[in-house]
């Protein structure tokens, strides 16, 4: 198929919004198109939005795999494979022209913006204009105002016009970057991967946390929980993932701590080892895939003396939500696969027949005092290796 289109319009909402702070926002989200574009594309700031170019062209396949690409960067709002031209009538008519003969569709509207607005026609009057003359090539297609099969949007600056054809929907937020480091807790299953990318959207970077069950299929279980951090950096780019060895800590708990407890006082523990982390990557904010009263660990008792285990910041982004629509967000994102293969996660092993569900913060204190916490976390934190994707 010819290669029509040299530019894909990318535009932003929320960003909108930060008044004098915009360009900031503006500038992570650039570095994030960039890093999904890769070589031979020109991403660079408009007016009110941001212009991937390609003077080459692309082809119908190359254009769409770019546009899902962008479509899940945290950020994009909506997103137009374009056309561009000096702002003169004659020259935004016949891209009009060649955009409708592209698509081929039954039915077409015009729609104009104006950030210029000492031009000569009125939006109206240019989407007037230019329907006319879309017409005059294509006489049997059909104006429909209210649901056009496709909708040629014009936005018309001072000097240059982009002429775009067809829509597709981004996930909107913030650019990544933008709002700060958290680390995240990563299992290998379906709920912190989409807990991850929800906070990516509302432009944190992430640095990912796997506690590693050493006793059963190592390699696999890491190569699982890789893959995982690839697919996430999709969004992010470059990602951390520190690796902590669970063996002598699940030994410990086991021995020392009542099987209906073992959870509770485990998960406590992985929230002291990620805040060391945190610290190191100076990060405010520790994330969890936690769903409220999905398993007993989650209960609000139970959340809150895990909770309580360290001061820093926790964010659940996941709290309200149900399996079934993290699992739908989890086949969005691309990571629904990997979490499905088959394995046991440090918690599975923890997980008594009849576990507790209202902890009190005085009873897992005494339940921990025949552990040597600190000494715990500093040999587990010794061993921690760390990963760079």
């Amino acid at each position: 198929m010819t290669k029509l289109f040299t530019n894909i319009v990318v535009h932003y909402d929320e960003i909108s919004l930060k008044g004098k702070n915009r360009a900031f926002f503006v500038d992570k989200l650039i570095d994030s198109l960039r890093k999904v574009a890769g070589s031979g594309h020109d991403v660079k700031k408009a007016e009110g939005k941001v212009v991937i170019e390609k003077k080459k062209g692309y082809d119908f396949e190359e254009m769409e795999v770019l546009v899902k690409k962008v479509q899940l960067i945290p950020g994009v709002s909506i997103i137009n494979p374009a056309l561009s031209c000096d702002s003169n009538m004659d020259e935004i008519t016949k891209k009009a022209v060649e955009i409708a003969k592209y698509y081929k569709p039954d039915s077409f509207k015009v729609n104009t913006t104006r950030s210029y607005k000492p031009f000569e026609l009125t939006s109206m009057q240019i989407s007037s204009q230019v329907g006319a003359g879309v017409l005059n090539e294509l006489p049997d297609l059909k104006v429909s105002m209210k649901e056009p099969e496709l909708l040629i949007k014009i936005e018309l600056a001072k000097k240059i016009t982009y002429i775009m054809g067809q829509r597709y929907l981004g996930v909107g937020g913030l650019p990544v970057g933008s709002t700060g480091k958290v680390v995240c807790l990563l299992s290998g299953g379906i709920d912190s991967p989409v807990a991850a990318y929800e906070m990516m959207k509302r432009g944190c970077r992430c640095v990912f946390v796997h506690f590693h069950n050493q006793t059963i299929n190592k390699k696999g279980v890491e190569n699982k929980i890789k893959k995982l951090v690839e697919t996430l950096s999709l969004y992010q780019g470059t990602s951390k993932l520190y690796i902590v060895p669970f063996a002598e800590l699940q030994k410990q708990v086991i021995s020392q701590i009542p099987a209906d407890l073992r959870m509770i006082v485990y998960r406590r523990l992985m929230y002291q080892l990620a805040d060391k982390i945190a610290a190191k990557e100076k990060a405010l904010a520790l994330v969890t895939g936690d769903s409220l009263a999905q398993v007993a660990s989650q209960t609000l008792e139970n959340l809150s003396v895990i909770y309580s285990a360290t001061d820093r910041l926790k964010l659940a982004p996941l709290i309200g939500m149900n399996k079934i629509d993290i699992s739908k967000r989890s086949e969005q994102i691309g990571t629904y696969e990997t979490s499905i293969e088959p394995y046991e996660d440090c918690c599975s092993l923890m997980i008594a027949k009849h576990p507790e569900t209202r902890s009190t913060l005085s009873q897992i204190q005494d339940a921990e005092s025949s552990l040597d916490v600190q000494g715990i976390i500093k040999a587990t934190l010794e061993d921690t290796k760390l990963i760079k994707i």
